[in-house]
């Protein structure tokens, strides 16, 4: 948490020194739109998880949508300095406390239909900056990760031990599978019932997230105007790309680093007109660190509102210790 607040204030130093020093303009008003414009997008995306927790309770009417609406922003924010996506619990909490009847297992399969136009809507960006020349990826067999098995093929004992665990592990599924395991089977089955009925997932849930996407590129070209970046469709999209292809594909621009050696490379070839570095560098940090404080301090504000603490910590703590075991009791009856 504390190596993420220290990026964050490293990044807006440095963009800060970079502006200071003449290497890139900031307009305010542009920056300011671009974040009104990022938050709006996070809200219009929401509805469409909204109408698939409403898919798999129906009759959960006391949830409403801007109840989900907070948590994920909530949530959204605390996933930036919470490892392992904590934040994502902190969502699941505040969507239980409107709606007690909502199971946990439930929710946690609601990701799935949330953010399957999301993945496919970034390969299909990979795919396009691949097509473009964008992203590093190998040419020859030689760059790529090798796979060393000889140690296990000529260690029998060792391949014996992998065959018996993965017996052992086996037997305790299908054990789970007889016992509570169906019942949560079922609980996680309901939680993509949306995607059983077409129509209804395309309109309550693509339609909404392809309107965030569209106000997300908006989003983008105020931030790229304000640091006076060429903005244009291509470009726009080449920035979306680069921000988000380190979540399909593991070789693609992960680091600070390649991300701004991607979007110096792609704006010659988009634009056909050279781009100071320094300025895409301003841009990429100060933007990174903006958005990282903006949603700090929206969950902040939403949590300290619902757990009474403004500490990141304690509303994790607070939310870890009302987390249950399970969706069942020891009798198998369900929950509270």
């Amino acid at each position: 948490m504390i190596d993420q607040f220290k990026g964050a204030w490293h990044g807006i130093r440095h963009a800060v020194e970079l502006v200071v020093e003449d290497v890139a303009t900031v307009n305010p008003w542009l920056m300011v739109a671009g974040v009104l414009l990022h938050v709006l997008h996070q809200v219009v995306r929401t509805r469409g998880w909204w109408n698939i927790i409403r898919a798999s309770y129906p009759e959960a009417t006391e949830l409403r949508s801007r109840d989900v609406t907070k948590a994920y922003l909530a949530g959204a924010g605390l996933n930036g300095i919470v490892p392992a996506r904590g934040g994502d619990l902190a969502k699941l909490y505040l969507i239980r406390r409107r709606s007690p009847r909502t199971r946990w297992s439930t929710l946690v399969a609601t990701f799935l239909p949330e953010t399957l136009f999301e993945t496919v809507f970034g390969i299909g960006l990979v795919i396009w900056a691949l097509s473009q020349g964008f992203l590093p990826v190998p040419t020859a067999p030689s760059e790529g990760p090798a796979l060393d098995v000889s140690f296990v093929i000529n260690h029998p004992f060792i391949s014996a031990g992998m065959l018996a665990a993965s017996i052992v592990l086996g037997w305790l599924a299908f054990r789970w599978l007889r016992t509570g395991g169906r019942a949560i089977l079922e609980r996680l089955k309901l939680g993509i019932a949306i995607l059983g009925r077409p129509r209804d997932f395309f309109t309550g849930v693509v339609t909404w997230q392809a309107l965030a996407r569209v106000i997300r590129l908006g989003s983008l070209a105020c931030f790229m105007a304000a640091f006076a970046l060429p903005v244009t469709v291509s470009t726009v999209v080449l920035v979306m790309a680069a921000q988000g292809a380190g979540k399909i594909i593991p070789i693609a621009p992960v680091s600070g680093g390649l991300r701004i050696a991607m979007l110096a490379y792609g704006f010659v070839e988009v634009t056909g007109q050279v781009v100071d570095i320094a300025a895409i560098t301003a841009f990429s940090f100060g933007v990174g660190a903006v958005l990282f404080l903006v949603g700090i301090l929206i969950s902040v504000a939403l949590l300290g509102r619902e757990l009474g603490t403004i500490s990141p910590r304690k509303m994790v703590a607070t939310v870890r210790e009302r987390l249950p075991d399970t969706d069942l009791t020891p009798d198998g009856k369900t929950a509270a």
